[in-house]
């Protein structure tokens, strides 16, 4: 905005010293007209000067006015001033300059920040005096498995007092805690800070999920143990099946005894080969070689291996049906189908046996696949270990299945786990989450 002076400094001026010099000039030689058109003069200027300074106090005000509203593009004319009023108002328009950057880089930098905290991987809570949320980004909301955090109370699910917890860290301090989300049961790292907002004292809480660490770290230590197992174990038992198989072929007319025996040896050796080289798929996985491909067609073409009996009923739900992923399409199908077999096993004999499979974009732009069956429910004491390899609640088992699969998602970049709460009639349910 701008704003026009309606009176001119020089006329202020000039009224004054010719006004003080026609009333002396008059008194001195006794010409009271003369006199009398001085002091009139300079009453006129002493007005001009009272009607400028009030003017200058007006413009002052309308500027702090739009500086205390942001409005930061009002401009003072300079044309018609000089001397001390030209000054102020350089030095005002150079106010409103300056204000005007400031707030510009603010509004940069909150935006900025803004960025930062929609994007990283933490979730930020920060809390005032009172416990109540002042601000939090979308990952904490994403962690606790809630569309919105408004309020440490929505985090008091089924008997939890996560809420109390949060409350009662104290700045500097972390805190590891096990928290039951509606899809899963996570672990989280809490630590807190304190910084001051607007003159008072606020708590930072940050929230990181380290499940996946912990998973990955444990999932490493296993794989590491797999190949030491199966590189010795294959040097031991591989010469063992080739030696009976070429006596077998040397003692085909021997004493049946003896034949009967080395038949043993090299059907146990051979089995414990194949036995072994299960684990040895586990532990030197191909690299991932990512492409976008369909999620329908993947789960079409997955379903087309027939792995699921007549008698077990199929239902898939993916929505929506365009929705795609970026990842190694053959690596998902063989997670897929390790748990799609999984279940099947879980099944057996269940009367009525039905599985379902479904697909869905997750907010963040991720895409999620729940696999469900309604066999028998997994036993609580089982279903921390049921990614375990080795791990398995089957005599026939050879428990590398779903560790596969854990393996494959890791590698992914995603993640596999299973779900607390299920669709009706369901009783297991497995989720592999893929994040953007």
């Amino acid at each position: 905005m701008a704003y026009k002076l309606p009176v001119a400094p020089v006329l202020h001026y000039t009224l004054t010293i010719a006004g003080t010099a026609a009333a002396t000039i008059g008194v001195l030689q006794d010409d009271t007209p003369l006199a009398i058109c001085g002091i009139t003069a300079v009453v006129i200027a002493v007005i001009l000067a009272v009607l400028s300074r009030r003017a200058m106090r007006e413009r002052c005000w309308l500027i702090i006015e739009a500086a205390r509203n942001k409005d930061y593009s009002f401009r003072l004319p300079r044309h018609g001033f000089s001397g001390g009023e030209l000054f102020l108002q350089e030095a005002l328009n150079s106010i409103g300059a300056m204000l005007g950057e400031q707030h510009r880089q603010t509004e940069q930098q909150e935006r900025f920040y803004g960025e930062i905290m929609s994007n990283i991987t933490t979730g930020i809570i920060v809390l005032d005096k009172e416990g109540n949320i002042l601000k939090t980004n979308a990952q904490a909301a994403r962690i606790f498995g809630l569309p919105q955090l408004t309020s440490l109370h929505q985090l008091d699910r089924d008997g939890q007092r996560t809420s109390q917890q949060i409350a009662a860290l104290h700045p500097g301090r972390s805190l590891n805690i096990t928290y039951r989300s509606r899809l899963r049961q996570e672990q989280l790292l809490l630590s807190a800070s304190q910084a001051t907002l607007d003159n008072d004292r606020v708590t930072i809480i940050a929230v990181n999920d380290i499940r996946a660490e912990l998973d990955a770290k444990e999932l490493d230590t296993w794989v590491k143990l797999t190949r030491v197992l199966t590189h010795e174990i294959m040097n031991s038992v591989a010469p063992i099946a080739s030696l009976s198989e070429t006596l077998l072929q040397r003692t085909a007319s021997a004493d049946p005894k003896i034949h009967k025996g080395i038949q043993a040896i090299h059907d146990t050796s051979a089995g414990l080969v194949s036995f072994v080289d299960s684990y040895r798929k586990f532990s030197s996985l191909q690299q991932p070689s990512p492409a976008t491909f369909s999620v329908s067609s993947l789960i079409d073409s997955l379903l087309e291996l027939d792995i699921i009996p007549p008698a077990i009923q199929l239902t898939t739900d993916i929505s929506p049906r365009t929705l795609t992923l970026t990842a190694d399409p053959n690596l998902i199908r063989q997670a897929l189908l390790n748990v799609v077999k999984n279940a099947v096993q879980a099944i057996d004999t269940t009367p009525g046996g039905r599985i379902l499979i479904t697909a869905r974009a997750t907010p963040d732009s991720g895409a999620v696949i729940l696999i469900s069956n309604n066999g028998p429910a997994i036993p609580a004491d089982a279903a921390d270990k049921i990614f375990m390899p080795f791990f398995t609640t089957r005599r026939d088992g050879n428990g590398i299945g779903l560790a596969l699969s854990m393996q494959i998602m890791k590698l992914s970049g995603g993640t596999i786990s299973l779900v607390r709460s299920n669709p009706p009639g369901m009783n297991v349910t497995f989720a592999l989450e893929f994040f953007p």
